[in-house]
This record gives structure tokens, sequence and C-alpha cells, in this order.
């Protein structure tokens, strides 16, 4: 697996700034609470090896390679790219109405496991499974937020489904998740493991390292490369590559890891770390030429097969 031989998507992600992430760790570990992470650390490591949380490299079952440009939109099979722009779209969004990013994570997971079992007939559908998720991880991890955004998201569909359509979809995401709904993501597994270091190393230190390395997993939920990829492995490239430059913290976190009795493919996570390096420093060069911060963001080029949205209340046009 080379990152030099497959192409890069076009992210267009931004870190958010320290005041819009709050602060995970204030100092207050105790042998007691690192008790209680490392078994909740060691429950998801045990999840991700089930099959209901795996998923396939789904998109080698979609046409590719032709030229589309005769077909409508419900009749184009999905791609790379549109994931991309759908979680994308989705960071825009729980940005806008300052929810927890990590719902993009928990919505792309529903996604990729119902796509991994059940074939998508085209875009128009794509567009109601990744807005029904959405929708359902709202519902079940954020509902104080939830109401904002799924009376909206109708709207957002520029007229393609009804919120009757969503209802029906959600209920069978649902069913094809057979209601496993609370997936360890590499978010989560990352700050878990980070937990284990809390009585060694400073709390400012701690949320410095959390907040780069949220920024690597939010990267990856980006990238279809990561689909099949173990979260464990994503959530370990993240933080070697937050720690690169602290070698005590990057040496205590290899030294946590041992303890841990993780399985680790270091050649996968060889991989992943210059796949999130080669994202990073793309994203950072996007970031660099833009001249406004502003939520709309320019059109995707030509050789997309669909613009992004133009503003935040636009879903992306497939």
């Amino acid at each position: 697996m080379s990152v030099l031989g497959e192409s890069l998507p076009c992210l267009k992600l931004e870190a958010l700034h320290d005041g819009d992430r709050r602060s995970i760790f204030d100092g207050a570990g105790t042998h007691a609470s690192r008790n209680v992470q490392y078994d909740q650390l060691t429950t998801m490591l045990r999840q991700e090896e089930r099959d209901s949380y795996r998923c396939c490299d789904y998109l080698q079952n979609y046409p590719s390679g032709f030229d589309d440009d005769a077909l409508s939109q419900g009749e184009k099979s999905i791609n790379e790219a549109c994931r991309t722009s759908i979680a994308e779209w989705m960071y825009r969004v729980v940005d806008h109405f300052r929810v927890d990013r990590e719902v993009v994570a928990i919505a792309l997971s529903y996604i990729d496991r119902v796509l991994s079992a059940n074939h998508c007939a085209d875009r128009r559908t794509f567009k109601l499974i990744s807005s029904a998720s959405l929708h359902l991880a709202m519902k079940v991890h954020f509902p104080n937020k939830w109401k904002d955004i799924g009376k909206l998201i109708p709207d957002l569909s520029q007229g393609d489904f009804a919120i009757g359509d969503l209802v029906g979809m959600e209920m069978e995401i649902v069913k094809s998740l057979t209601w496993l709904l609370n997936p360890a993501t590499a978010r989560c597994i990352s700050v878990h493991m980070l937990s284990l270091l809390e009585m060694e190393i400073p709390a400012s230190v701690l949320n410095k390292v959390a907040s780069t390395a949220i920024f690597f997993v939010e990267l990856s939920v980006c990238d279809y490369s990561f689909v099949t990829m173990k979260k464990s492995a994503i959530a370990i490239a993240s933080l070697l590559n937050a720690t690169e430059r602290d070698i005590d913290v990057h040496l205590r976190i290899k030294k946590a890891l041992n303890e841990i009795g993780c399985r680790i493919d270091w050649y996968e996570i060889s991989f992943a770390r210059e796949r999130l390096w080669a994202l990073h420093k793309q994203t950072c060069l996007a970031s660099s030429r833009r001249s406004n911060t502003s939520f709309s963001m320019p059109d995707i080029p030509k050789t997309e097969d669909f613009p992004s949205p133009r503003s935040s209340h636009h879903f992306p046009g497939m």
C-alpha cells in the first residue's frame, strides 16, 4: 500500500481554533479514573474486532472510469468524491450549529457499514442515506441539538426528499446496523489512550496533543482510504504524528500501547501516518490560499463530478 500510489481527495477541512474546541484534560487524573479509562479502551478495542463494525471496500462494486456526464443525478453511481463531499458538508453543518464534530465520524460509520452490506442505487439515494445517518447520529448522541438540524435536513436536500423519506431511510439504516449505533471512533480511542498518561504529563501538553491528533482523525474521516482500516490504527497514527516533535510523549504513548496489549500492524500504521501527513499538508496549503474563512466554499474543479455547496444550508449536488 503506497501513499504516492493513491490520489489524495481535495479536502477543504480546517482545524477548529483553540477557543472552539473544549479542553479534554484538567489534570485531575487518578489511579481510579485511569483504571476506568483503561477498561473502556480495552472494550472499544474488542468492539472493533467484531464483524458488525467492520467495513469493506464497497466502492469497488460500483462502475467507474467512464464519462457519465449524460446521466442524470439519479442515475450516476457513487464514488470517493461523493463520500468526501458529504463528509465535508457534514463538518460545515455541525460547525455552523456548534455541535461536536465527533457526530460526523459516527454518521460516516453508519454510512460505511450500511454500504458495506447494501447496494446504493444512485447518488440521490446516497444523499438520503447520508442525511438520515447524520439525523440519526444527532438524535442518538446529541439529542439537545437534534431538532435544530433535523428539521432543516429536508430543505438542505433541495427538494430531493421530504421528512417522510428521511424517517423511512432512518429505519432502514437502524435495521441494517442491527441497532449497533455506538461505534468506537478513532477520536474516542485516541483520547482514551492519552488519558492513560494523565498522571505523567501536564494537562496543557495533553490538550495540545489531543487537539492536533483529533484534527488528523477528522482528516481521516473524509478520506475513503481509511474506511477499511481499524479505528485504533488511525488513532495510533494520529497520536504518533501529533507527538512527532515531542519525543518524551511519543515514547510514553508507545509504552502505553505495549501495556494495553494492542495488536499493532506497524506497516499499516506507517501507511496511515504518511497518508495523514500528506492530507494535512494539502489541507494547510489549501487553507493558506483562501483569502477568507467564510462558510461558503468555492466550486470543485470541473474534473470532479459535482460542485461543493455554495452555502452552509446547501446540500452537495451530486
